[in-house]
């Protein structure tokens, strides 16, 4: 057998294996993904008007991209700004997470959760349950929001 006969038989049995093995390789996106659109959610959801709030937006800056990313950093001294006098404070308990859809590249990701907020007009801890869609996209190895929903749940 010549070695362009044993070359194609090589080769044709990759192909064979790739197609075999694709559909569970590709069939959802790698927990890494979940794990990044809980961690955003829980990001997002987790701020304090008199504490740190710098750092939440450069939190939540490093976990996006694209057009949410442009949008967040715009905004961000008139939110900031908003918060501060608003006197806002929030956090994130029971944060929940799950696959919505997803490949190597793109996923959406359903995030739950009890989110405790109060601000100065309403001291009182509020709990609201919270649902919501985040969608990343795989940046150089790195799970990234690019756009999110968040309905509040009855």
């Amino acid at each position: 057998m010549s070695r362009i006969g044993v070359l194609s038989g090589l080769l044709g049995s990759i192909a064979l294996a790739a197609v075999i093995v694709a559909p569970n390789a590709v069939a959802g996106p790698p927990d890494a993904a979940r794990l990044a659109g809980c961690d955003f959610g829980r990001e997002i959801s987790t701020y304090d008007h008199a504490h740190d709030l710098d750092g939440y937006f450069e939190r939540v800056l490093d976990r996006s991209t694209g057009a949410f990313h442009a949008e967040f950093a715009q905004s961000r001294d008139a939110l900031a700004g908003a918060m501060r006098q608003a006197e806002v404070r929030s956090t994130a308990e029971n944060v929940t997470c799950g696959v919505v859809s997803g490949d190597f590249l793109n996923a959406e990701i359903l995030v739950t959760m009890t989110q405790l907020r109060s601000n100065l007009n309403n001291p009182e801890t509020e709990r609201l349950n919270m649902a919501i869609n985040v969608k990343l996209t795989n940046v150089w190895g790195r799970w990234l929001a690019h756009e999110l929903d968040s309905p509040l749940l009855k």
